[in-house]
This record gives structure tokens, sequence and C-alpha cells, in this order.
């Protein structure tokens, strides 16, 4: 799990910026782009994190009992095979495959198409649809 973001509160201070925000709550913004971070902000994102890591952990161990957890929830990935070993994932095939293997069980299969919608009359005098 990873937090991570600019902090430009020294930039705006130089530049005589000053950010406010209203907010209820003591720790309704902990770290923000736009304020110096205190020790107490760094410990409660981390606390926040370490909560957010152990309900994937919880739920990845509910879906997947036999699965050694603390092994794989170390923040790397594993593509194909590797992860075919290690048993998260139950068996690797293709979009293809699966299209064709629910198309034989009679299952319908569509297809989606984006279409650019046709530019309105009013778009047409505006400065961005005249293009």
């Amino acid at each position: 799990v990873i937090s991570q973001q600019p902090n430009v509160y020294e930039r705006l201070n130089r530049e005589g910026v000053e950010f406010l925000t209203v907010t209820a709550g003591k720790f309704k913004r902990t770290l923000t782009p736009f304020k110096k971070p205190t020790d107490e902000d760094f410990k409660k994102s981390e606390e926040d994190l370490e909560a957010i890591w152990t309900l994937f952990k919880d739920f990845v161990q509910q879906q997947r009992p036999h699965l050694d957890v603390p092994s794989i929830a170390t923040g790397e990935t594993w593509f194909g095979m590797d992860a075919l070993e290690r048993n998260l994932v139950d068996e690797l095939k293709t979009a293809d495959d699966v299209l064709l293997e629910k198309r034989d069980q009679g299952k319908e299969i569509y297809t989606v198409k984006y279409t650019e919608p046709d530019a309105s009359p009013l778009a047409t005098l505006l400065p961005a649809g005249s293009d």
C-alpha cells in the first residue's frame, strides 16, 4: 500500500501564497500538498496505510485460505507462471480463450464501441468547438 504526493508548502510560502483549509475532525487532512506536515500527520497516515494493508491481507486470506499471505504480501508483483505457482491465480488464459469458452457455454458476447458524439450547433459557435 503506497501513498505519495508532492508537497508544495515551502514553495507557496516563498511566493506569499497561503492555502487555507477548513475541516471538521482532527485527522480530516493529515498529509496534503499545501501544508507543512507534522510528525503526527505522518504517524496517522502510516496507521491508516497499515489498516488498509491489513484489510487487504485479510481479504486475500479469506479468498485463498491455503495461501501463505505473509510471503506474498510484500509489494512485489508476479506475472504468469510465477503467479500460478504461488497460487495467486487459478489458471492462465487469454481473453480470447475466456470469450470462446463463454460462447461455447451459450453465453451472449457483446461488443461495446465508443463513438464520439456529434457536435451540437451551439458547440460550433464556441471557441473550443471551432476546430
